[in-house]
C-alpha cells in the first residue's frame, strides 16, 4: 500500500493530508513514520461520522464494477490512463443519484452560483 502512495505522490505531489478508514495498513507504524517525515497529517476517518467510510465504500464499488470489471487494462501505465479517464468522465459526465442526477462538476458550479448572492451583498456592506 504505501508503494502505491509513493507512486501517487510521484505522478500528483504530496498530498497535505491522507483521509482512510483506520485500516491496519494506515495505522503501523511504518505509515505513522511516513506520514511524519513526509509531513502529511493523517487523518482518520472519526468514529462519530461513519457515513464517510459509507461514502468511500461505495466509490470504491463504483470503481470496481464500473471500471475494473470493464477494462481490460495491459500493464500500471495503461490502468494509470484509464482510471484518470475514468475519474474525469465520473466527475463531469456521469449522473449521481445522490446529487439529483448531476454530475459533481455541475453539482460544484451549482454550489459556486448558489454563492454569489452571498458574495455580493457582503461585498455592498463594505
Amino acid at each position: 500500500m504505501l508503494d502505491v502512495l509513493e507512486e501517487w505522490i510521484i505522478v500528483n505531489g504530496k498530498p497535505k493530508k491522507v483521509m482512510h478508514d483506520n485500516g491496519k495498513q494506515f495505522t503501523s507504524r511504518i505509515f505513522k513514520h511516513f506520514f511524519e517525515h513526509n509531513h502529511i497529517k493523517d487523518k482518520p476517518i472519526p468514529k462519530s461520522y461513519p457515513q464517510l467510510q459509507g461514502k468511500i465504500k461505495a466509490y470504491n464499488k463504483i470503481v470496481k464494477n464500473e471500471f475494473l470489471a470493464l477494462e481490460d487494462i495491459s500493464n500500471i501505465d495503461d490502468g494509470k490512463l484509464r482510471y484518470d479517464m475514468f475519474v474525469k468522465a465520473y466527475n463531469k459526465i456521469r449522473e449521481h443519484g445522490g446529487i439529483n442526477g448531476l454530475t459533481p462538476s455541475e453539482m460544484f458550479l451549482q454550489r459556486l452560483i448558489n454563492a454569489l448572492p452571498n458574495l455580493n451583498q457582503l461585498s455592498g456592506k463594505v
